[in-house]
């Protein structure tokens, strides 16, 4: 009975940790990928706008400048 009610009252206390976790904010990150193949990312961001930019020109810093760099995945939770 013992062991039992430790179990339960560790999944509550876990369910509890991960109901807290993920109310949380989240924050937007993107990936952007030029043609050449090379990459810019951005995480941690307040807005969607802000995490673009970066990752953009994170990519373009990595670039040359024959290649364009698009946007392939951009999320509130990256």
């Amino acid at each position: 009975m013992k062991t039992a009610f430790k179990t339960g009252l560790a999944a509550v206390a876990l369910s509890a940790a991960f109901i807290a976790s993920n109310t949380t904010a989240f924050a937007w990150g993107c990936i952007a990928v030029s043609d050449e193949g090379t990459y810019g990312y951005s995480y941690n961001f307040n807005n969607e706008n802000g995490a673009r930019k970066r990752a953009l020109n994170e990519c373009a810093a990595r670039t040359t400048e024959d290649s364009d760099c698009e946007i392939t995945e951009c999320d509130e939770d990256l």
